[in-house]
């Protein structure tokens, strides 16, 4: 077969140059990651306009479409997959997840069903096995791969609804919310915005959840905690999202539990901590929780994207998400779909399992203290400056500020135009804050001297200059 537009050449010959041309443009991106700026100039924002345009009218020669994606994309990406990125706890590629990846995506399995890929659901099930283990979690539990660990929570939150009426003897299959006896969600007041999201999507209201006191870091006060109402969600947090602070699951839980409460875990990318002995000291009691959400894609340094559901009740899971069709062949011994909302999925566990496979138990705890060393170094570097450090020992987070509002917002500004390392900002506790999320695996002791030097440098540059002696 021929493309009727490139006479000659065949579809075969076609797709492979396509791909060498695009592996040898990838391969120089990584190449150059440390060298670029972390977020690009203005040139290339404005040559962005080259995609601005209609749809053509014809087909187009495949090379010209990927060299103006190459040429005129990449330098207006932000190098965030490169060791000076610091923002929204954004996790870099390892090369083997990234090429597991990238052989994943040539074989486009689709993993809803395990009759639709054998491979996928193969793999989901030994991740699954692993992970569970990794993170000291009932043998019983179950995960779904999803995009992150935002539709991770929708998922638990879900199964957690759906375990509840059931408990309730309330029909939700048949009655859905309608006249159903109310539940109620309680949790910390500095919980990450997807979990309200993920409640409102599930039909809660604002009147039905209850944001507790917490203290200075964001932990969740356990004299805060009410009487709960019958059928209660209790959400703790493993990393709050500014200061990777981690609620005190040993205490809180069994008096939830005790309750009737399902509790869930919003761990993004702190759950992690529970595979590494250095850091398994904050997980302490978490596995008695009945729903957890943590992401591959944040401190595994897995690709975007994927995020994990785990929850240890399966029949509360699969009743939440699953879908029945007279067409859909449910004969395998997975179906990837049944916990997940979606039911076409990419095949992330090939990605997930490469990382895992390479790095190992103890590759997975290097990894995690690799972070935390590089983030206590920042700490040190900054604690004698004109930097407040606001968190102290908050896992992979390094939360700070200036005096005044305006300079600490002047000077991530002024580090951001620089464009020599990045990071974002945030207002905690009713402060403007600097935010530093390490969690990339090329992130070495040179790059934190780095920053911090670029930090010291922003601070001098928007506070006023002390007077002189006369």
């Amino acid at each position: 077969m021929t493309f009727s537009w490139l006479p000659g050449q065949s579809e075969l010959n076609l797709q492979q140059d396509l791909l060498d041309a695009a592996a040898f443009a990838a391969k120089h991106y990584a190449a150059t990651l440390d060298a670029r700026a972390v977020f690009p100039g203005q040139t290339a924002l404005t040559a962005l306009a080259v995609f601005d345009e209609p749809i053509p009218e014809d087909p187009c020669d495949p090379s010209i479409v990927l060299e103006t994606l190459a040429t005129h994309g990449g330098p207006a990406t932000t190098a965030s997959s490169g060791p000076n990125y610091y923002g929204f706890v954004t996790g870099g590629s390892l090369p083997i997840a990234l090429a597991a990846r990238w052989l994943g995506d040539a074989w486009d399995q689709n993993s809803a069903l395990g009759r639709m890929s054998p491979i996928a659901a193969q793999l989901e099930q030994t991740v699954e096995h692993w992970v569970t283990d990794l993170l000291g979690l009932p043998k019983e539990t179950l995960m779904g791969l999803v995009s992150g660990s935002s539709i991770a929570g929708l998922s638990a939150l879900a199964a957690a609804r759906s375990h509840l009426y059931a408990k309730a003897q309330w029909p939700f299959a048949e009655k859905g919310l309608q006249g159903a006896p109310p539940i109620h969600i309680y949790g910390p007041d500095s919980l990450h915005g997807s979990i309200d999201k993920a409640l409102s999507l599930l039909g809660f209201g604002a009147n039905q959840m209850h944001w507790l006191a917490t203290d200075s870091e964001g932990r969740l006060l356990p004299s805060a905690l009410p009487t709960l109402a019958p059928n209660a969600i209790v959400i703790l947090q493993a990393g709050q999202v500014c200061t990777g602070a981690f609620d005190d699951f040993a205490s809180i839980i069994p008096i939830v539990k005790a309750q009737g409460a399902w509790v869930h875990i919003d761990g993004a990318f702190g759950l992690w901590a529970a595979a590494c002995d250095r850091t398994r000291h904050l997980m302490a009691g978490a596995g008695q929780a009945d729903s957890w959400s943590v992401d591959a894609h944040k401190t595994l340094n897995v690709p975007y994207d994927c995020g994990l559901v785990l929850c240890r009740h399966p029949s509360a899971l699969k009743s939440a998400l699953t879908a029945s069709g007279s067409y859909l062949d449910q004969s395998s011994i997975r179906n990837g779909m049944e916990m997940t909302p979606e039911m076409s999925r990419r095949a992330r566990s090939v990605e997930l399992w490469a990382a895992l496979k390479f790095l190992g138990r103890s590759g997975v705890a290097g990894l995690i203290g690799h972070f935390c060393t590089l983030a206590a170094q920042l700490r040190e570097h900054l604690r004698d400056g004109p930097y407040t450090l606001i968190n102290e020992g908050g896992f992979n987070q390094v939360l700070v500020a200036l005096d005044e509002d305006a300079q600490t917002n002047a000077a991530l500004q002024c580090l951001q135009d620089a464009g020599r390392v990045w990071m974002s900002g945030a207002t905690w506790q009713g402060r403007a804050v600097i935010r530093i999320s390490i969690s990339n695996w090329q992130t070495t002791d040179a790059h934190i001297d780095l920053l911090a030097a670029e930090m010291q440098r922003a601070a001098r540059a928007v506070q006023p200059t002390p007077p002189t002696s006369p």
